[in-house]
């Protein structure tokens, strides 16, 4: 007879879904947002699952053809992977345990600076603790099948789980990431450093990626608050720039200038709550079908840029999110994953295709318009500035300022416990390691 771990992964893969692994309890020792009794009371082990990224979607974003459908496919392929999450969940309680779908992303624990968030559970550190996957040099999830271009999902039990085995800590950053390191250079703003590691620590193992410069700055370019490169080569998909970057690249190690600078420019961009909420509403809840009306598969969606944003627009609506009409992008960097193929010859490859892409900038009409140099983005800038008005800046500035607080706000002496003592086992786990090292 085979047993419930078996019938959960053919559960699993009958569904289209070949990354699958489980992390039983005693998988589950790391950071606290590793900790699942924070997201179900008496959880006890993590069923991990991954969808690859559409091939297709990836080139037509970095090659900076059109943003629309990868936009589209994390949209399906959030719903799909919620709708088995569901599906599984409900299996798992037929058969006598408790069990619930995890948020698949925007579920973040209440904090005193709700703009640095963390994750009330992290699909990351699941999946690597059931062996999905392992740390690549972005600190992304890498899966052998996919690399780093993936969707996560999962589902948290109350069921005593046999544990997949898992991935070596340095399994990619060994074997992959240091004949490669692309995704440091497709970062615009440089978060994280090409040359140093730093780590986590997960099941007593230092799992390790490179350093992290400053976190608001993945944030600052997610947002599409800066989103020109370093070497002003090439863009993400943001609608705006910090002037003050452009010759002047960011100091992580300055926190207060950087967060400065995010406020300045994220309470002027007009549209920063409402690309958030897309995110939000969709990767948290799983909308009935007649939401999903009329919104066309990858294959069908139309070759009118005009009209593919129409269709994200339409679908925003339906889920009650509003305001974003003229561009309706919510998804507009992701580069390090993006780049992050299954073999080194297509990574570089993606890179190549990033890196002479170009820039996007606002045009006639407001319509995003691809450039070669960063004089000719310069020069469209000054002809076409981006003209949004006062009410829509206030309205924008107080709606950000009040859902962030309301949902992600607070204190919680139990995260600020864990953290503390996480951070204390991990540095003596670093100070261990670097004493053997010769």
């Amino acid at each position: 007879m085979a047993s419930i771990e078996d019938r959960i992964k053919d559960f699993v893969r009958a569904r289209g879904v070949d990354v699958v692994g489980i992390a039983g309890p005693e998988r589950l020792d790391g950071p606290p947002s590793l900790d699942l009794s924070y997201t179900m009371p008496g959880a006890r082990s993590v069923v991990s699952m991954a969808l690859p990224m559409n091939t297709d979607a990836i080139y037509d974003f970095l090659c900076k053809r059109s943003p629309a459908p990868h936009n589209l496919d994390q949209f399906l392929n959030y719903q799909r992977l919620q709708r088995i999450g569901k599906e599984l969940a409900d299996f798992l309680v037929s058969r006598g345990h408790r069990a619930v779908g995890v948020p698949l992303s925007a579920d973040y624990r209440r904090a005193i600076y709700v703009f640095r968030p963390r994750p009330a559970f992290s699909l990351r550190l699941g999946a690597m603790a059931a062996g999905a996957g392992g740390q690549g040099w972005s600190g992304n999830l890498m899966t052998k099948e996919y690399g780093a271009s993936i969707y996560l999902g999962a589902v948290l039990t109350d069921a005593v789980l046999e544990s997949d085995a898992a991935l070596t800590p340095r399994y990619f950053v060994d074997g992959y990431c240091m004949k490669c390191k692309r995704c440091a250079r497709s970062c615009p703003s440089r978060m994280f450093d090409a040359k140093e590691e730093e780590y986590l620590l997960l099941g007593g193992e230092l799992h390790p990626r490179g350093r992290r410069n400053n976190i608001d700055l993945c944030h600052i370019s997610c947002f599409g608050l800066h989103s020109l490169s370093a070497d002003r080569r090439y863009s993400n998909w943001g609608l705006h720039w910090i002037e003050s970057w452009v010759d002047n690249p960011p100091d992580g190690g300055n926190p207060l200038k950087l967060i400065w600078d995010m406020f300045k420019r994220g309470l002027t961009a007009g549209d920063a709550w409402p690309r958030f909420d897309i995110l939000r509403v969709l990767c948290s809840v799983l909308w009935p079908q007649e939401i999903m009306e009329g919104v066309p598969g990858l294959e069908d969606l139309p070759e009118d840029e005009a009209e593919r944003y129409r269709i994200l627009a339409e679908f925003g609506r339906r889920m009650g999110v509003g305001g974003i009409d003229a561009y309706p992008i919510p998804m507009i960097c992701g580069q390090c994953a993006l780049v992050c193929g299954p073999t080194l010859e297509e990574t570089a490859e993606r890179y190549r295709a990033l890196a002479e892409s170009g820039i996007v900038v606002p045009g006639p009409d407001g319509r995003m318009v691809r450039v070669d140099t960063f004089e000719e983005a310069q020069e469209m800038r000054r002809r076409y500035p981006l003209r949004i008005s006062a009410y829509r800046k206030m309205r924008d500035a107080l709606d950000s300022i009040y859902y962030w607080h309301r949902y992600y706000f607070g204190f919680e002496p139990r995260s600020l416990v864990q953290s503390r003592l996480y951070g204390l086992k991990l540095k003596k786990a670093v100070r261990k390691r670097r004493r053997k090292e010769p």
